[in-house]
């Protein structure tokens, strides 16, 4: 027996239900029209259900949706350029960015997630930084998994093949691959920007 196809209203009540974390709602939507009509709700800024329930913090709905949904609706960007996983990280929703990184690679999710750029051009962790005060709990967590995924047992070992100058405590990789060069020139960026901020 095939489900009917949503109309223009339900895939608004839909969206709406992500929204505001109305599980049960969510629920009775995929029992109806099946769950493959989820990836297709997006709104006139191009939200789509994972937008909603993680720029709102609804961990559950997210938990519900994922086996759900299609893959690409992980990394998929609204109008603004912003991916699901950035609007947790501007609204410090820990439990959205935890489900979200934790997903297997091959589903979608870890760090080819945390990498996606927005439209700023900035990852995941650089978008934390951005976000400012009080964002401290989704950067540590992401620089956390960052360093498990990426870092080694070594403290603060230096990038193979990198010779460091160490000079007044600060250490500057003077050879080094192309990535810490560009993750650096990040961080020198967001500290211009945030040089005569006044907190």
């Amino acid at each position: 027996m095939s489900r009917p196809t949503p109309t223009s209203e339900a895939f608004e009540e839909v969206l709406l239900s992500s929204r505001y974390g109305e599980l049960d709602e969510l629920k009775e939507f995929v029992e109806k029209f099946g769950n493959e009509p989820l990836g297709n709700a997006i709104d006139e800024r191009g939200n789509t259900v994972l937008h909603m329930c993680c720029g709102n913090g609804h961990a559950d709905v997210l938990n519900y949706l994922i086996p759900l949904i299609p893959k690409d609706l992980l990394s998929r960007t609204n109008e603004a350029g912003s991916p699901p996983l950035h609007w947790a990280i501007s609204n410090n929703h820990v439990a959205c960015v935890k489900a979200l990184v934790e997903i297997p690679e091959e589903q979608g999710g870890g760090l080819p997630l945390l990498k996606q750029t927005n439209a700023n051009k900035r990852d995941a962790f650089a978008e934390s930084i951005f976000a400012g005060e009080g964002k401290e709990e989704v950067s540590g967590w992401i620089e956390g998994y960052l360093y498990k995924v990426e870092g080694d047992d070594d403290e603060e070992e230096a990038p193979k093949g990198a010779d460091i100058d160490e000079a007044e405590d600060e250490v500057k990789a003077i050879k080094g691959d192309d990535m810490v060069k560009e993750e650096g020139e990040k961080v020198d960026e967001l500290a211009e920007k945030t040089e005569n901020v006044k907190i």
